[in-house]
This record gives C-alpha cells, sequence and structure tokens, in this order.
C-alpha cells in the first residue's frame, strides 16, 4: 500500500501528458461544420489595372473539438481573377488543414482583374468551396470591375473629361496656364493617396442636379465612405481666373477647395456638396469667391474661411458640423483681413453673407463664426440662421436668426433639409437671380428658406 501511495503522484502526472486537450482531438461528426464571417465577399468597384485588392474572410469552428479541412479551393483554379492567401502561402488549393476547437483562420482573398474595352461596370464572380467531414460549403466572390482613365503624374492642357469612364487622379495633375479642364456632367474623378488636381487655368465643372460630378476617395469600403484626408482635394493656383464648379460632390479630401489666386477672375461655386474634409471644405486667400446654393459639412476646420481680405459672397447655403468625428479648434464660417503667421495683413475684404445656415449640435466655443476685420469693411449679412456668442447683440437685426436650432430632417443619416417646425422656414430674403435651390426646386417667389435646401412638402 506504501508503495502504491508513492507512485500515484506520478501515474497522476502520467495520465496529464497523456490527455489530449479536447480542442485538439479531430471530429468526423458530419455535423461538424464551419462558420463565416460572411457568406459573399464583396469588392465594391476595382479599378481594372491597377494591381490587386485584398478583403479578409474569417473562418471560424463553433465546435468543442478539431475539425480537419479536407479541401479549401478556389472553384475557378487557376483561370479565376482571384487568390487566396492560407497561412501565409498564396495558393488556390489547401487541403488536410486541421482547425482547433473554438479556433479561428484568417483567409486573404485578392483579385485582380484584367482590363477590357467595356466602358460600364461589369461583374466577376467565383467561389471558395470548403470540404469538411464530406461536408460542402460555399462562400462567393463578387467583384464589379470597371475600367477607368488613369493620371499619374502630369501636366495636361485644354481638354474635356467625359462621363463614360471614372478619371483616377494617382498623384499630381496640372492643368497649365491659359488652359481649359471641362469636366461633364455626370463624371467620377477618383482619387488615390497622392492625388491632387492643380488648376493654373480654367475650371468648368458643369455639373446638373440630374447627373452631378464626383470627386471622392479610392477606397470604396463602407469605413471609407465618409473617411476624410484620402486624397488632396483640388487647389486654385495665382494664375487660374474664371472658374466654375457647378453641382458637383467633393469627399474624403484633406481639403475640399484651395483657392489662392489674387487679383483674377473669381470662384463660382454653386449647388455643390462638399463634406468629410480632414481641414477646410473651401479656404480661400486674398481671392474672389462666390458660394450659392451649396452644402459643406463635417470638416476638421473651416467649413468656409476667407482669409487675407478678399471678395466673399455666400448665399443660400448651409454649414454645419453634426456628429462630427474630427476634432475641432476653430470656427465653421471665418472671414479675415489677415493671414494668421505672416505679413498679409489689413487686406481689403468685402462679405456678402446672406439666407445661410452656419450651425453645430456640439462646439466648445459657442461660435461658428469669425469675421476679423477693420472697422469699416463692407459686409451684408442678413436673413441667415447662425450660431454665435460673440456677434449676437451686432448681428440681432436685419432678419438674422440666432442661436435657434434648425431643425433638419435627419442628421443621423447626414440630411440636412429643413424639418417642417424649422426657423429657417420662409424665412430668406428674395433674391431675384436665384430662383432654384441646390437639388433644382423652384425656390418661393415670395417667401424661400434660408439654407441650400428649399423645404418641399412630404
Amino acid at each position: 500500500m506504501r508503495y502504491l501511495l508513492a507512485i500515484l503522484p506520478l501515474l497522476f502526472l502520467l495520465s496529464m501528458f497523456s490527455c489530449e486537450p479536447k480542442d485538439e482531438v479531430l471530429t468526423t461528426d458530419p455535423g461538424a461544420i464551419l462558420e463565416f464571417s460572411q457568406d459573399t465577399v464583396l469588392f465594391d468597384t476595382v479599378f481594372v489595372t491597377q494591381g490587386s485588392v485584398t478583403k479578409r474572410l474569417k473562418v471560424y469552428n463553433p465546435n468543442k473539438k478539431a475539425v480537419r479541412i479536407s479541401n479549401i479551393t478556389l472553384v475557378g483554379a487557376a483561370a479565376s481573377p482571384y487568390n487566396l492567401i492560407i497561412n501565409g502561402q498564396e495558393t488556390i488549393v489547401r487541403n488536410n488543414l486541421e482547425l482547433r476547437g473554438k479556433d479561428s483562420l484568417y483567409i486573404l482573398v485578392k483579385v485582380n482583374i484584367n482590363p477590357n474595352d467595356v466602358n460600364l461596370p461589369f461583374l466577376v464572380a467565383d467561389s471558395i468551396l470548403f470540404e469538411t467531414n464530406g461536408q460542402r460549403q460555399t462562400i462567393k466572390l463578387v467583384a464589379y470591375g470597371q475600367n477607368a482613365v488613369f493620371h499619374r503624374k502630369e501636366t495636361i492642357g485644354t481638354t474635356t473629361w467625359t462621363s463614360d469612364l471614372p478619371h483616377v487622379l494617382l498623384d499630381t495633375v496640372l492643368l497649365r496656364e491659359g488652359a481649359t479642364l471641362t469636366i461633364n456632367k455626370g463624371a467620377r474623378i477618383v482619387a488615390g493617396s497622392k492625388g491632387v488636381l492643380l488648376i493654373n487655368g480654367t475650371l468648368n465643372v458643369n455639373g446638373t442636379p440630374e447627373e452631378r460630378v464626383t470627386f471622392i476617395g479610392y477606397r470604396r469600403e463602407p469605413e471609407y465612405v465618409r473617411a476624410p484626408g484620402q486624397w488632396e482635394g483640388i487647389r486654385i493656383l495665382t494664375k487660374s481666373s474664371n472658374n466654375s464648379i457647378k453641382y458637383a460632390d467633393i469627399r474624403n479630401t484633406t481639403y475640399g477647395l484651395r483657392i489662392g489666386n489674387p487679383g483674377k477672375g473669381g470662384t463660382l461655386v454653386e449647388g455643390c456638396i462638399i463634406s468629410h474634409a480632414f481641414l477646410d471644405g473651401i479656404i480661400a486667400f486674398t481671392s474672389d469667391v462666390q458660394v450659392i446654393n451649396s452644402l459643406i459639412y463635417n470638416c476638421g476646420q473651416f467649413g468656409f474661411g476667407g482669409l487675407g481680405g478678399g471678395n466673399y459672397e455666400v448665399l443660400y447655403s448651409t454649414i454645419v458640423n453634426y456628429n462630427n468625428s474630427l476634432p475641432r479648434e476653430n470656427s465653421a464660417f471665418v472671414v479675415t483681413d489677415y493671414i494668421p503667421d505672416t505679413e498679409i495683413k489689413d487686406k481689403p475684404t468685402s462679405l456678402r453673407l446672406v439666407n445661410t445656415i452656419v450651425y453645430s449640435d456640439n462646439f466648445s466655443a459657442e461660435d461658428e463664426l469669425l469675421l476679423d476685420v477693420k472697422e469699416g469693411t463692407g459686409l451684408d449679412i442678413a436673413n441667415n440662421l447662425l450660431r454665435t456668442a460673440k456677434y449676437k447683440d451686432a448681428l440681432n437685426r436685419n432678419g438674422n436668426i440666432l442661436n435657434k436650432e434648425p431643425k433638419f430632417k435627419d442628421i443621423g443619416k447626414f440630411i440636412f433639409r429643413l424639418d417642417t417646425l424649422s426657423p429657417a422656414s420662409n424665412a430668406a430674403r428674395v433674391l431675384p437671380t436665384i430662383t432654384k435651390d441646390i437639388t433644382g426646386t423652384n425656390r418661393h417667389a415670395t417667401t424661400p428658406d434660408i439654407g441650400a435646401y428649399e423645404r418641399t412638402i412630404d
């Protein structure tokens, strides 16, 4: 008995080492199937000739015991535009891969679509087949491909960009002095991280309410739709003049429009939506800018900034910050007769701000307006809805509405149309030359609404 007691600890240790953990014991049960993070791996829009795009698929074993995946097979085999990366190895098939109980595996799915002569988007599909204990499971692979016109580092003369194919800015594109770039209605401009459009000539963006022009970032995954800073933006240079940007959507930029052409013909921005800029929606330096029927929202710095003097008109527009994830330290609307940290100061300045909403849901300074100009500057500020503490006495006249929530339709979905009880309804000044809103809807002949959108009856 004494000897038995002496060897019991040894027997116990041996039994521990000889027991295989349950999560490593293979099961042959046909019911022990896999689970996946998604049933379809979707590649939104892949512009061809631009190398590969990669997505991730999670494969999970929900069973207590391990399973052996007999085959992971790309059905299209070598002819497929897709490829798989499993445990660091690029392949189209992997055999006898064991997955412990309650463990998971990540598979990278890569697609590379060859160019063709099709203008319209086209569909490229395949699937991944998993075989486990005699059971088959399939994950679909779907990519929307599209040919495009690619612009690398280049200087261009007078030309027209049509809506037939997207234009992809991979690097700097410079319009030379004296040349005109015309962008037709319905055109799509997609930019990579180094993308920037530099204008030393004349830019004419000819969108319409029905067929808008879009400027967006290259990444189309859902998490990038509202991500700022994906490309630099549009820069109006010193020799540029007489620019017209109508009915364009500009988003995902560092800044939407950066304008610096003192003494040149002005820049018209009409019917535009500028959003999710890491810094500024529109920033101008000693320039002439007219903004009409435009929506600017959720920028990290200025929605609209006119610095170092200049002549600025902002009419029937909405400049707001709601559910803005970017940290802000500046007011949304700023006009000064100087440029900070330079010798440029006391420059002639005029501002006409009429029928415009400047507001936010949260800003520590409690003021979305900064007008830092010398006395005697020409200011026409009337019939606006403004969030301001500093100017609550000076601007409490001329039809201005101060510090009253605009009451938009659905700020959670970034719908900045006016709700029924909005104080901006029927509160605008009639401007005879502006008869329609950002959508092409007629303005009321006698009692129009403040902001980019004319309220319509639902």
